[in-house]
């Protein structure tokens, strides 16, 4: 292979590369946008972390109620129910889309050996703990597959939490 080959093909490799990481960001972008939201209660767990800066770990209360599926498989989905506020309470777990009628489906995920439907933690500018301590509600936005992003955290008279920079 040339030396301009090989140009040729790296300089594809790069742009492959570009392209798979903005359509991902973009379709994040739009989940955030257009997601359902979907209020979960918190857990909060862990308010510092000395190498990473301020965050705050996270725990979802639905995460507890979570079980293996057969043989110690993970389900695909937890499917939740919403009140008029759009607060989410576990209904079941299954593996199929879409959600049973009247239901939300979100996508789980196996995080430090425990099935989760959202991310464990929160990042936030250093010095605004006090602010994020007193969350009890993420706000998730979930698209028609079922990925949660979280996008706020909220107090528990669901007001919003911190600066929103979107």
């Amino acid at each position: 292979m040339t030396r301009r080959h090989l140009n040729a093909v790296l300089l594809l490799a790069l742009l492959l590369v570009i392209g798979v990481a903005w359509w991902s960001v973009a379709g994040m972008e739009r989940t955030l946008r257009d997601g359902r939201p979907v209020l979960v209660e918190l857990a909060p767990v862990d308010p510092r972390s000395l190498m990473q800066g301020d965050y705050m770990a996270l725990s979802f209360a639905i995460d507890d109620r979570l079980p293996l599926g057969a043989a110690g498989r993970l389900p695909s989905y937890a499917y939740v129910n919403l009140d008029e506020e759009n607060r989410a309470s576990f209904a079941s777990v299954g593996n199929t889309l879409p959600a049973p009628a009247g239901q939300i489906a979100l996508k789980t995920r196996l995080r430090d050996r425990r099935i989760s439907i959202g991310p464990n933690a929160f990042f936030f500018q250093e010095g605004q703990g006090a602010v994020y301590a007193r969350a009890r509600w993420g706000e998730l936005r979930v698209d028609d597959s079922g990925r949660a992003l979280l996008a706020a955290l909220r107090d528990e008279n669901l007001q919003l939490l911190g600066e929103q920079r979107r």
